[in-house]
């Protein structure tokens, strides 16, 4: 099937390397975060938007909040507290696809865009932050420990960034509610 599709001028990673194409379009300059070198809210923004006016696209969004940053901010100064930023988004970038887009929304929370990952497909998130969290809890001796907590949602061609924050947003909210340090799946409602 593959050799058919090369033959004809198209390969099976043709939506993947558009997807690339298009994140990579979004990481210059001044759309980075300057303490991390992730795209920022705005880029990110447009980023996911254009991915999903793609005929066919699908994709997760994935919100990560840092827990407890503005207590490590006080107890550790905000030294620190940039040491911990630089290291989540290191961490994200090594535990992630090379496709997958880091963006850093606010102070303390990061977001994924996973191009092409499905429902079907999204339970390995699930274990991927649990990793995280068990990585990121045993840091240097000399970094506080910290968790992640997270809610992701998937969207398809026609939806938007803001549509999938929020409900990937409720999500956070009931991990953040049962304690912290885990993530949810936001399911779209059946009638």
């Amino acid at each position: 099937m593959k050799n058919l599709l090369w033959r004809h001028g198209r390969s099976q990673d043709t939506q993947s390397r558009k997807q690339e194409r298009l994140a990579e379009q979004s990481y210059s300059g001044r759309e980075c975060n300057a303490l991390n070198s992730v795209t920022n809210r705005k880029y990110f923004k447009r980023m996911v938007d254009r991915a999903l006016q793609e005929e066919g696209a699908q994709g997760c969004l994935l919100v990560l909040d840092i827990d407890w940053m503005q207590e490590i901010n006080e107890q550790f100064g905000l030294a620190m507290g940039d040491r911990v930023l630089e290291r989540v988004a290191n961490m994200l970038r090594r535990n992630f696809r090379s496709c997958d887009r880091i963006g850093r929304l606010d102070e303390d929370e990061f977001a994924l865009w996973i191009a092409g990952l499905s429902a079907q497909n999204v339970d390995g998130i699930r274990r991927r932050i649990a990793q995280l969290n068990d990585r990121l809890m045993h840091m240097e001796e000399d970094m506080p420990a910290v968790t992640l907590s997270a809610g992701a949602a998937i969207g398809e061609a026609g939806e938007d960034f803001d549509c999938l924050y929020r409900r990937a947003g409720e999500v956070l909210n009931r991990v953040k509610e049962r304690g912290r340090c885990g993530c949810e799946i936001y399911e779209k409602r059946r009638l």
